[in-house]
């Protein structure tokens, strides 16, 4: 009869761990009243992966405080009970719900309504974990949401749970309310999270446990024991929504945390964690916000692209865009492997001629397609101008080094070109007198390394009003519209779509890959970079283009 009970027993705690954290071995010495559930493998597969917010554009304006809380949009203090769910938890019940109640100026008292507040339970169910209710990634939970949505917890409830291999009972029309535009990673320390708070922005956490953390009751939790966990490689993966900070709660200043483990866990659900235990690289390990879907989409309407179709004013229109290995010619007659060729060109559908004298440009750029904001660099600057009238006619074109004055002020390889635009005229006629693409022959910089996306953009430092701004933009990407990989300045090959084009505007760039960044969120950093003289000091600091070999050279392809 012992026997019988020992049994029992162990199957009850064999059962109690297999509903808890499946991404790592078994945890030692935790309280299993409280599950975990952050899927740290996954995460790691994929989080770099995760576009970084764009904080010089985003952050620009926060309006300092020494201390905000978004618990006034907070729904009431969930449990997750024996489940692996947590992330689930921390992106649509508390993320994607307080995002929802700060738009919609929802009250607490709206928050007790069930219909105001996103399950759990749908978006874990939505993702592959298995039939253990096992862990999931905060980017799989994100990554639902932004393809299908999410529904509320009057439409799906948590509960009946079982083993987890159920799907969702939702409709595609209840979760679909639910959507978000896109979600960002963002650095973890002090300044960048608490100006994310400053925004109203939640932000969604996945943090690393030691035990202390299990029996957290009150004030900053500041230490923990990671020892044994690190000698025996089990680490608790959790995720939780930071809701809050205070720059006079602790030594340091805390951040304030909401758990899905119910009110009876710390204080009354909540944790304040020091600001510089949470940045220590040891508790927090990763932290995204989204943006809620605005119902902006971002196809581009085929008028917009067809030059036939003629508008009133000015409108640039990028229409030839080819980057290939280098060409043979007689200007680089060896090229080597970080040698390419660049085809281009740029058309007038607007009714107005563009004058040099609007002092406009081409810019060829590249850009991490991760991390655009210290990763990124002017392939060349095509500018056309009369600023050389003293030393050319209308019509002539040339480098930098023609205009002695000012190459330090736009770099050696760049090029300046005296002419006029007609109206349905490309920039390729309006130069050589036929129907011809522009071709430009460039050397990638040893030190890339990477995802990157190629873009052209017309009129690059938005010297012109015109009639329409997306279609300035035309894309070079890899394979299946995503970005090229690039080790040591050389492009890899496999990387690049191997049939049809290799080239395309935003909307193919976004159906393909909808977390990428949108066109609004790159022209802004875009013009930001302009602002800030950061572009022009690009130009000065082009070396890609000096001194190896002969490029830089502009040339002609005629049609």
């Amino acid at each position: 009869m012992k026997n019988i009970y020992l049994i029992l027993f162990i199957f009850t705690v064999l059962f109690i761990i297999s509903s808890c954290e499946k991404v790592a071995e078994p945890l030692l010495s935790v309280d299993l009243e409280y599950s975990t559930g952050l899927d740290t493998y996954a995460e790691d597969a994929s989080y770099q992966s995760v576009p970084k917010e764009l904080n010089l554009i985003t952050l620009g304006d926060v309006e300092p405080s020494d201390a905000i809380s978004l618990i006034d949009y907070l729904p009431p203090i969930g449990d997750q009970g024996t489940f692996g769910t947590c992330t689930s938890w921390a992106t649509g019940y508390y993320t994607r719900t307080i995002t929802h109640a700060r738009e919609n100026n929802l009250s607490q008292n709206d928050l007790t309504n069930s219909s105001n507040i996103f399950s759990p339970l749908d978006i874990y169910l939505s993702i592959s974990h298995g039939s253990n209710c096992g862990g999931s990634a905060i980017s799989s939970a994100f990554k639902k949401m932004q393809e299908r949505g999410i529904a509320t917890l009057a439409d799906v409830p948590y509960t009946n749970l079982g083993d987890c291999s159920q799907k969702s009972y939702a409709t595609s029309a209840q979760y679909s309310p639910g959507k978000i535009e896109h979600y960002r990673r963002i650095n973890i320390n002090t300044e960048d999270i608490k100006s994310e708070l400053q925004l109203g922005r939640p932000i969604a956490v996945g943090c690393k446990l030691g035990p202390a953390f299990f029996k957290y009751k009150s004030g900053v939790f500041q230490d923990d024991d990671y020892s044994e966990w690190d000698a025996m490689g089990k680490h608790a993966g959790h995720a939780m929504c930071v809701i809050g900070y205070d720059d006079n709660i602790g030594p340091n200043g805390a951040f304030l945390l909401v758990n899905s483990w119910g009110e009876n866990w710390g204080e009354n659900g909540f944790i304040w964690v020091d600001y510089d235990f949470f940045n220590g690289g040891i508790f927090c390990n990763y932290a995204m916000v989204i943006e809620s879907d605005k119902g902006i989409a971002p196809i581009i309407d085929k008028n917009i692209v067809d030059p036939l179709n003629r508008v009133d004013g000015k409108d640039l229109l990028a229409i030839t865009l080819q980057d290939r290995n280098a060409d043979v010619w007689e200007g680089n007659p060896n090229p080597g492997p970080r040698d390419r060729t660049v085809q281009y060109n740029v058309f007038n559908k607007g009714k107005e001629i563009i004058p040099a004298s609007n002092d406009w440009n081409i810019v060829y750029y590249y850009y991490n397609a991760y991390n655009p904001e210290e990763d990124f660099g002017i392939i060349f600057y095509d500018y056309y101008t009369d600023d050389v009238s003293n030393i050319a006619q209308k019509g002539d074109n040339g480098d930098f080094s023609d205009m002695v004055s000012d190459m330090t002020k736009y770099g050696e390889w760049n090029w300046w070109n005296y002419i006029d635009i007609p109206s349905g005229y490309s920039v390729g006629r309006a130069l050589d007198g036929n129907e011809a693409d522009m071709v430009f022959d460039y050397q990638l910089p040893s030190t890339l390394n990477g995802e990157y996306y190629f873009v052209l953009f017309a009129d690059g430092f938005n010297t012109i009003s015109e009639q329409y701004e997306q279609n300035n933009y035309l894309f070079v990407t890899g394979s299946n519209k995503g970005p090229i990989t690039i080790n040591n300045g050389v492009i890899e090959e496999s990387s690049l779509k191997k049939a049809g084009e290799s080239r395309c505007y935003i909307n193919t760039l976004k159906e393909s890959n909808p977390n990428t960044y949108s066109l609004d969120e790159l022209s802004k950093l875009i013009d930001y970079q302009k602002q800030e003289g950061i572009l022009t000091t690009k130009a000065v600091q082009n070396h890609l283009l000096k001194s190896t070999h002969t490029t830089g050279t502009k040339r002609f392809i005629r049609k």
